[in-house]
């Protein structure tokens, strides 16, 4: 079953060229702090790969919880999930 989320925030960045990239994603992240959804799951997603892992990538950040209008649906198909866990 796929899974509807709804968009904080997104970036087109590249983990080689992109001098700006840690300020990028920082800022990106920074917005859930602003939305008062602490308690709420939060989703980094990579798509829109160029190429391979040195190509350009976008990363939206999003969450459960209705905060905008912009949704990004998770397909219902394989794909990678990583925990963080914070203090």
């Amino acid at each position: 079953m796929s899974k509807e989320v709804y968009m904080i925030g997104e970036i087109r960045t590249n983990n080689f060229s992109d001098k700006d990239l840690f300020e990028k994603i920082g800022s990106l992240w920074s917005k859930t702090n602003e939305l008062n959804i602490e308690n709420d799951m939060k989703y980094g997603i990579y798509h829109q790969y160029e190429s391979n892992y040195r190509g350009d990538y976008s990363l939206a950040v999003a969450t459960e919880t209705p905060v905008s209008n912009g949704k990004f649906i998770i397909p219902d198909q394989e794909y990678a999930v990583f925990e963080c866990l914070l203090d």
